[in-house]
């Protein structure tokens, strides 16, 4: 099929996305704290409310965001949206936050955008067509485990004891950045062997799943199989394939 409408369309609300987040990085960004502790300014909710009205002025599909939804999981075909992925960053002042925006059908995603406002970069990807930086065509490293660097969650606390122990024993090099989208496009970059994240969700994931894949790489949830969009989800892995394996077994208990 082809998606080159849902891609221009993407590529131009990114592009809007990333105007309004260098608006507000330095400015007053109105912070509040939700319930699950995690931060949303009004950025988050700008960018939010500007993608569900752009859509709909070419798609009647709905649209699964992180702070505004225009519709439930489980449709054949709709859209989702972190406005902000690494929002305790962009507060902080650490330029890793990046919007994304990916088209899912039936349960997986077939086109997918992310922005990087701060360096510029707008990463892509549609099904079966190769993942592209500023049209510049991505690819995974190849490096094995042994070779590997590996990012994890912030929350690094639900990852330590024996999972981080495991990591270590593999003498794997672990660092720990904001940003899960951030983090799953150096995978795809081919800068990074893998990142493991307990907290995400479909809204920051779609768009980076079809991303890594395109790029050679894989992407599951923790259990080590393949993420499915129609339901909410918690925790991923992303890597350049060859020691997905091993990232799957660190967190076996």
């Amino acid at each position: 099929m082809n998606y080159e409408k849902e891609l221009m369309v993407a590529k131009d609300i990114a592009r809007q996305a990333g105007v309004i987040m260098l608006e507000y990085f330095d400015g007053e960004q109105q912070v509040e704290i939700k319930s699950d502790e995690s931060l949303v300014t009004i950025v988050d909710k700008k960018i939010n409310s500007m993608v569900i009205r752009e859509l709909k002025k070419h798609f009647d599909d709905t649209v699964i965001g992180e702070e505004e939804s225009s519709g439930e999981y489980g449709m054949k075909r709709q859209w989702f949206c972190d406005p902000i992925d690494g929002t305790k960053a962009f507060v902080f002042g650490v330029p890793t936050a990046m919007f994304s925006l990916a088209l899912v059908e039936n349960g997986r995603p077939v086109m997918g955008v992310a922005y990087d406002p701060f360096l510029d970069r707008l990463y892509n990807a549609v099904k079966g067509e190769g993942s592209y930086c500023n049209g510049k065509q991505l690819h995974v490293s190849d490096k094995n485990i042994a070779q590997a660097t590996v990012a994890i969650s912030g929350k690094i606390a639900k990852l330590r004891g024996p999972h981080i122990e495991r990591l270590l024993d593999k003498k794997i090099r672990l660092i720990s950045l904001n940003g899960a989208v951030y983090k799953s496009c150096l995978v795809a970059r081919g800068k990074i062997e893998g990142y493991i994240e307990v907290g995400v969700g479909g809204h920051d994931m779609a768009a980076v799943d079809l991303i890594a894949e395109e790029a050679g790489g894989l992407v599951t949830g923790l259990d080590g199989q393949i993420l499915d969009y129609r339901e909410p989800f918690k925790g991923a892995i992303i890597s350049n394939r060859v020691v997905h394996d091993e990232l799957v077994d660190s967190l076996t208990e």
